[in-house]
């Protein structure tokens, strides 16, 4: 988001976070000291049962009229459609919409997709976790991906996956989720990595040419490692980062490259086994 002295980013850090997730960038010297006089009026935040009790009877309707449309995005996303009526997907008329959840099952709000591909979250929602009821009953270890689109990847492929809203977002709900759970958990990043001399002037001027992986040039591997550890001191458990083999960008564009029928639940289940094993 941008306005006329700053811009909102949800992946590159600042001294400034934003409550509502992401870092504030002052875009001039007049803005950044204003901002440091001026006090914080603290807004009253909704409790999750107050969203729950907002954004659930709108998600259901939305579900529920929706049904046609999303099973036209399962044939764009190449997934099952099984998949996104797990996940709660839906239609509200202008974008198809993913409830996003915190541990206990609340929904905070909604994710909006647009036929542009374009991803916006509902004025009004908190972020969350997008993952169906049912994940903790599938065996293996349990996959934490970006993105709704992923997700529904994840459970065509028969794997117990849970996806986070952005490359680092979602921490804290994520440790209540597996406080209670021995699995192994793999946070899994994407291949997002631009080069150097791509980025934008502002990013390039303090960036190293030979940078391996930060929030700038390669926000998906950065967010990935840094969830991760923040897992590991959270859960004193066993978190593993690993990126996806054949070089493709997530794990939907892995499902997609296989060329498999999505509605043949045994090719998609020995799809996911073989991916376990690359991985």
């Amino acid at each position: 988001m941008v306005t006329d002295d700053a811009v909102l980013c949800m992946r590159v850090e600042s001294q400034k976070p934003a409550k509502s997730g992401g870092w504030i960038h002052p875009l001039n010297e007049t803005a950044a000291a204003s901002w440091d006089r001026v006090p914080v009026q603290k807004k009253q935040e909704r409790t999750d049962q107050e969203l729950d009790a907002i954004w659930r009877p709108r998600a259901e309707r939305w579900r529920e009229q929706g049904r046609g449309e999303v099973g036209r995005l399962a044939v764009i996303l190449g997934v099952n459609v099984a998949a996104l009526g797990e996940l709660g997907a839906g239609w509200e008329g202008r974008s198809w919409t993913f409830p996003e959840r915190n541990a206990a099952g609340l929904i905070l709000g909604v994710s909006r997709r647009f036929e542009d591909g374009t991803k916006r979250c509902a004025v009004g929602s908190r972020r969350g976790l997008t993952y169906s009821d049912g994940w903790i009953e599938r065996d293996g270890p349990v996959l934490i991906v970006e993105g709704a689109s992923d997700t529904a990847a994840g459970i065509t492929l028969g794997l117990a996956v849970i996806g986070r809203p952005s490359n680092v977002g979602g921490l804290k709900l994520l440790v209540k989720l597996f406080v209670s759970v021995k699995r192994t958990v793999i946070v899994l990043g994407e291949r997002d990595r631009k080069p150097h001399e791509s980025l934008p002037a502002i990013l390039r001027r303090d960036h190293d040419p030979r940078c391996r992986g930060c929030p700038k040039c390669w926000p998906g591997c950065f967010g990935a490692r840094k969830l991760a550890a923040c897992l590991n001191r959270a859960l004193s458990g066993k978190v593993l980062v690993r990126m996806l083999p054949d070089e493709v960008k997530d794990l939907r564009a892995w499902l997609n490259a296989r060329q498999i029928d999505v509605g043949n639940p045994e090719a998609c289940w020995m799809a996911g086994k073989d991916l376990l094993c690359q991985i």
